[in-house]
């Protein structure tokens, strides 16, 4: 039946491409053939709708269709066929649902998604979107997708008291590091001081643009305004997202927990040039955490570089160190999208502090 569904799904584009040259994908994001949604470093599972713009000149119609990565996180070969998502569409779309993908149809994995449009009488103009994970058969939990936030430029001030974020930071759902995420800044983001929590380090309860609030550490941000009239609040008691520390009591088993705790260049990155990623992967839990993929994608050019680990101690902490080189965006921001077990090979504690982002200025050639 998989295979009945494929055929009817490809007869159209193979009808349609038949009398066009070979597709190129862009280098660039381009604002007429895009998928704005899902990002990459993505949980995507059952059927969802795909979002983005295909709204180019000449275009007779566009279509959706994706593949699975290799094992590494690298793309699969030129003659690894793709399967189609969506059956050929006609109208133009601007800013809106592109389709939807059942992914359903196909096992678990991590996969490249592509929009094809196509021209008449010239190229067809391909947008991607990679890596993505689908997972519809959770290893140990039900998962929430987590997006990796996109680069946003700095907020104004709203003249409250706010905080700006030094560099990109967590939200949290309590005023420590084992609470879960609930948001994220990212550096130079500015968001609304609520109030002030009356314990420990005395993170500040904020309000992020989206309107969610959590918690934020002092020592990530700087502060803007009066602050001497916030309110001091006790936080509400949260479940913990990562184990608790081994013990002579605590029972075997159990399972271990992929964290990055931190991401850093170990130098000033300059497009065209060779420096090195320093991905700092923790395992908080009481368990050995075995082997797992570590990678980085830069957005807005799409350059995945990856790397592996052996394994980790429980309580253990490494830093891996990955070689990158930009060759195309320099002279404005970049953003390294850092993942640790990104296809879901290692059923974890907790999935969603597998991820961390840090932007950094990109130095022209």
């Amino acid at each position: 039946m998989r295979r009945v569904y494929a055929l009817l799904l490809v007869l159209p584009l193979l009808l349609t491409a038949a009398f066009q040259p070979d597709p190129t994908v862009t280098s660039e994001p381009d604002p007429n053939a895009n998928i704005s949604y899902p990002p990459i470093v993505y949980v995507v599972s059952g059927q969802f709708d795909v979002r983005g713009t295909a709204n180019v000149p000449g275009m007779s119609g566009y279509i959706l269709e994706y593949r699975q990565l290799n094992d590494d996180l690298t793309a699969a070969a030129d003659d690894v066929p793709w399967t189609p998502a969506t059956l050929t569409q006609r109208q133009p779309v601007i800013d809106g649902v592109l389709g939807t993908w059942d992914t359903t149809v196909e096992e678990d994995g991590v996969y490249e998604l592509q929009l094809v449009v196509v021209i008449d009488g010239g190229s067809n103009v391909t947008a991607r979107v990679s890596p993505l994970r689908i997972e519809n058969e959770p290893l140990f939990a039900t998962a929430t997708p987590i997006a990796v936030t996109q680069p946003t430029a700095p907020t104004t001030s709203t003249g409250g008291p706010e905080v700006i974020a030094r560099l990109s930071a967590n939200v949290r759902a309590g005023d420590d590091t084992s609470y879960e995420t609930v948001g994220a800044l990212q550096a130079g983001e500015r968001a609304s001081i609520v109030g002030r929590s009356n314990r420990g380090d005395r993170w500040f309860y904020v309000a992020l643009p989206n309107g969610r609030r959590g918690w934020i550490a002092p020592s990530t941000v700087d502060t803007s305004g009066d602050l001497s009239n916030l309110v001091i609040i006790t936080p509400e008691p949260q479940v913990p997202t990562s184990a608790p520390p081994a013990t002579a009591t605590s029972t075997p088993g159990g399972l271990p927990d992929a964290t990055i705790a931190a991401v850093r260049f170990d130098r000033d990155i300059k497009q065209g040039q060779p420096f090195q990623i320093i991905v700092t992967v923790f395992n908080p839990s009481a368990v050995a955490l075995p082997g797992v993929s570590v990678a980085c994608n830069f957005t807005p050019m799409n350059q995945l570089f990856s790397a592996t680990i052996g394994g980790l101690n429980p309580g253990a902490q490494i830093d891996v160190a990955i070689t990158a080189q930009i060759d195309s965006g320099g002279g404005a921001n970049v953003t390294a999208n850092c993942a640790v077990d990104l296809n879901n090979a290692v059923a974890e504690l907790n999935e969603e502090n597998n991820f961390f982002n840090l932007t950094a200025f990109l130095q022209a050639p």
